[in-house]
């Protein structure tokens, strides 16, 4: 019997990858296969972000390229609880509509469709956890394992929280045993993703740090890289966290947002801390790990932030010098309270503070990639370049590309030799 094959497409973030690996899980334990191009499959499952409208767009026009063909489409993700009806408007013929937490439904419905059914509709969260059909990513050494999903927060900008829900944490014996399954495999990169990681275990009176120290008691050559986490729910925890990751088994990677260096936009934004308990928290990190890698994120042009706000922001960062800087241009999203402002920022506006801070992030990052010369330590070959050489990861989670002839999945002692915006590039100097 010839086996049914889904082609599958992802939007969006770790946990919007994370959450495509659970879907072929559950479809390969029905008996489906993968397909690699949409002309081979007998079904085609989109998994869709809804963080932000240039995102939106793209999927949007997918879709209605998609609503001309004959292969039944199935949505899913966040974009469907926050853009419904421009989905539904888009591709009028859908074969069904799933929220992110239907992966268990998911089995069934596609069986539904695949029999001529269309339009249906569930955003509904199914009840089991769907942890229970991870399965990583063939022809890879990197895995990403949920940890939670949903969020503790109220942030005025944010519609994500619109599709992922109330906070539900998976055990930790639960992702340790799926985190044995991915080191058994071959996995050396195994990111921890959440939309806050910080939140972990607020639901199931488990802590972040119990996690981190119950996963460094696995053995082997992986590397954990931990998601990213708001200082305010750390902040009680925060040396038994740094604690759990002074181990060999972690990165030295902390994404830790910022978005506004201004206390009265972050107060606008309905965030949870002020700029001064922030970067405490940074220099917490650096003070355990000197050569950390700090990730942060900017929003600019949020409403009502004036030119002296956007310039506070400039100075902190200008201060702190994080390693990376994410900077984007606020915009509405259906349903959140900043998109109701009557103060919103000039488009031209936006564009202008966005650039300025761009220069200033990209001197800072160039600069902090050439600390790095003549470095010497272990990294591990994760992935090929797009423009030639192999991705290799230092123990700060830098990315080092390499010249010389490397397996994927092995580990190597590299100098430093140069630098560049992007990146550093390395030599092996022994095997």
């Amino acid at each position: 019997m010839q086996l049914l094959k889904f082609f599958l497409e992802t939007f969006g973030c770790s946990l919007n990858k994370a959450d495509s690996d659970l879907i072929v899980g559950r479809l390969h334990l029905l008996g489906f296969e993968r397909s690699e191009t949409v002309e081979t499959a007998d079904v085609i499952i989109l998994n869709t972000c809804g963080v932000k409208e240039p995102t939106e767009d793209k999927i949007i026009h997918k879709l209605e390229q998609l609503s001309e063909g004959t292969i039944p489409v199935v949505i899913t993700g966040c974009l469907p609880k926050i853009s419904f009806n421009r989905v539904k408007s888009a591709i009028p013929d859908f074969g069904a509509i799933l929220g992110p937490q239907s992966i268990t439904s998911l089995g069934i419905i596609l069986q539904q469709v695949l029999n001529g059914a269309h339009g249906i509709t569930h955003i509904e969260s199914d009840e089991d956890s769907k942890l229970q059909y991870f399965e990583g990513p063939p022809n890879s050494v990197i895995c990403t394992i949920p940890i939670c999903e949903g969020c503790l927060g109220n942030c005025a900008y944010c519609a994500v929280r619109f599709a992922r829900d109330q906070l539900k944490s998976y055990k930790i014996d639960k992702i340790r045993s799926v985190v044995e399954r991915c080191v058994h495999l071959g996995y050396l990169e195994i990111r921890l993703t959440a939309q806050d990681a910080g939140a972990f275990g607020r639901d199931t009176g488990e802590t972040l740090p119990s996690l981190l120290h119950e996963l460094a008691q696995i053995s082997g050559n992986h590397r954990f890289r931990l998601g990213m986490f708001n200082p305010n729910l750390v902040t009680e925890y925060l040396p038994e966290l740094l604690d759990a990751m002074d181990s060999a088994n972690y990165f030295q990677f902390f994404h830790v947002p910022l978005q506004s260096g201004n206390d009265r936009v972050l107060q606008a934004m309905n965030r949870r801390y002020t700029v001064k308990e922030w970067e405490h928290t940074v220099s917490e990190i650096r003070r355990g790990f000197p050569e950390a890698t700090i990730a942060t994120d900017i929003i600019v042009g949020f409403p009502g932030e004036t030119g002296a706000e956007f310039d506070s922001t400039i100075d902190i960062i200008r201060k702190v010098k994080p390693s990376v800087i994410n900077v984007s241009k606020y915009g509405d999203r259906p349903g959140t309270q900043s998109s109701k402002s009557t103060e919103k920022v000039n488009t031209l506006v936006k564009k202008e503070r966005s650039r300025t801070l761009t220069k200033i992030v990209n001197a800072i990052v160039e600069s902090t990639n050439k600390s790095w010369i003549g470095w010497e330590g272990m990294v591990i070959a994760t992935g090929s370049g797009s423009k030639g050489g192999i991705i290799c990861r230092n123990p700060s989670y830098k990315s080092v590309i390499v010249h010389d002839d490397l397996q994927i999945g092995t580990i190597h002692k590299v100098k430093i030799t140069s630098a560049k915006k992007t990146h550093l590039v390395g030599t092996v100097i022994s095997h």
